[in-house]
């Protein structure tokens, strides 16, 4: 089978959904594609300059992260939509029983819905990960136009409409008008065989960052940005520092020097320097030996891909109470704090330097990726519903 997928921006070595799901189709022995443009996100490589090099990419062929992709020309470019050139063209030429279209908001959505309605044999799936935090956003503006005037389009030609949780299931349908029958929940996963604990790599980078055996290491990777809430981790585990001398603190990823530094200036009136570890940013593929030394994840505001990565590592998690997708801490595999609350979320770490809690709820969470949210199961998920 032939499966195409189209996405403005791809990222691959920083992995997503857009990753795995196309590498994972062609391990179920399809021909997979990713169709893209020539560049990647403004805002994404913003964070991320050091891994990904040049922003402009360049159009062409490319194997990327084992994924065959397209890259092609961009004609413009304005806030979050792009226009590539031949897209049709390259999708009629790679003659695909599947479509996914990752996004529905934006102009390639719409490019792709009009090319179904010349061409129609291959199914259309659309695929979308809004939610209401996204609500933030300078294009919330433009959403009542989008459902006014294109959502009816996409929903004519789509042979099937994907949210990847509850949350963006009602978005989807109170934003672009969506019935909530037409759109099924296909979740986020994590790669199973990538993401696993290995006990040579918690010895050799615990060693690295000089850790004994009693430190209790809490993780945190994403963007180093205030809304993902990384000084509300700083602020608990400081309080959690005074009390216990074994806490220590990891933040792994990128992002504005001045807000680094108001946290680092924090920690430095305390004179717990020591106790917290900064790591810039890695690749997708070097996470696993992070999480393998880790003991707890704690993502404090909005959650991501990589809490489901760390998961799959074997680590108990917590999360915020308005999290997008409380669900993920369902299976007695992680905490729930008040959002914002960094003496609830204290206490929350404080119940997790527990060892058999942590063995508990951190076997729990490999099972649960095992068991259900594992991209192996989401693969097959998403050919399936095309049917």
């Amino acid at each position: 089978m032939n499966i195409v997928h189209i996405q403005d921006y791809f990222h691959p070595i920083l992995g997503y959904q857009e990753t795995f799901l196309p590498r994972e189709q062609a391990k179920l022995r399809h021909n997979v594609y990713m169709v893209t443009s020539d560049r990647y996100s403004p805002l994404i490589y913003q964070a991320n300059k050091s891994l990904l090099g040049n922003r402009i990419k360049g159009a062409g062929f490319f194997v990327e992260e084992g994924i065959k992709v397209w890259r092609l020309k961009t004609l413009f470019e304005i806030p979050h939509n792009i226009w590539m050139l031949g897209l049709g063209k390259k999708v009629e030429e790679l003659r695909p029983d599947i479509v996914i279209m990752h996004g529905i908001a934006n102009l390639t959505a719409l490019r792709i819905a009009k090319l179904k309605n010349r061409r129609r044999n291959f199914k259309l799936v659309y695929d979308d990960h809004m939610a209401f935090i996204a609500s933030r956003s300078k294009l919330r503006a433009l959403y009542p136009l989008f459902r006014w005037r294109f959502s009816q389009l996409i929903q004519e030609k789509a042979d099937a409409l994907v949210a990847v949780a509850d949350t963006s299931r009602m978005f989807m349908h109170r934003k672009y008008g969506i019935p909530l029958e037409r759109i099924a929940v296909i979740p986020l996963g994590a790669d199973h065989e990538l993401f696993r604990f290995d006990p040579s790599s918690r010895r050799e980078v615990r060693q690295k960052l000089s850790l004994n055996n009693e430190d209790v290491l809490f993780v945190y990777a994403g963007k180093i940005i205030e809304v993902k809430g990384p000084h509300i981790l700083v602020g608990a585990a400081i309080r959690l520092m005074r009390i216990h001398s074994n806490v220590k603190v990891l933040l792994v990823g990128n992002g504005p020097q001045a807000y680094i530094q108001r946290m680092k200036e924090d920690i430095r009136r305390t004179y717990l320097e020591h106790r917290f570890i900064w790591h810039s940013a890695v690749p997708n593929g070097e996470l696993p030996k992070l999480y393998s030394a880790s003991d707890v994840a704690v993502w404090p505001c909005e959650s991501s891909l990589s809490m489901l990565e760390a998961m799959a590592c074997g680590l108990p998690v917590i999360m915020s109470d308005s999290s997008e997708t409380l669900e993920r801490v369902g299976h007695d595999n992680g905490l729930i704090y008040q959002r914002a609350d960094a003496s609830d979320l204290a206490q929350q770490m404080e119940k997790l330097l527990d060892p058999q809690l942590r063995m508990k709820m951190g076997h729990n969470s490999r099972k649960l990726i095992e068991d259900k949210l594992n991209w192996r199961i989401i693969a097959r998920q998403f050919i399936e519903v095309a049917s």
